[in-house]
């Protein structure tokens, strides 16, 4: 299964929900938010988020300056 993660293509082993990806990707217990295909993602719902090949996953961590 491939999977665009920020911009860069990824493959994974399918099946799999949004809460193995953010797993291996180790950002699980960071403070993120998570849009899959453009759509915000609610933390509650990571687990339960079926992904498919070809999805666009977005993450972002808050960043300080100004």
């Amino acid at each position: 299964m491939n999977i665009i993660i920020n911009g860069q293509p990824k493959s994974f082993t399918a099946p799999l929900n949004l809460y193995d990806v953010l797993a291996q990707e180790e950002v699980i217990g960071m403070m993120i938010a998570v849009a899959r295909n453009g759509t915000f993602v609610p933390k509650d719902d990571y687990a339960h988020i079926a992904l498919e090949d070809g999805d666009d996953i977005e993450i972002v961590a808050p960043m300080q300056g100004g």
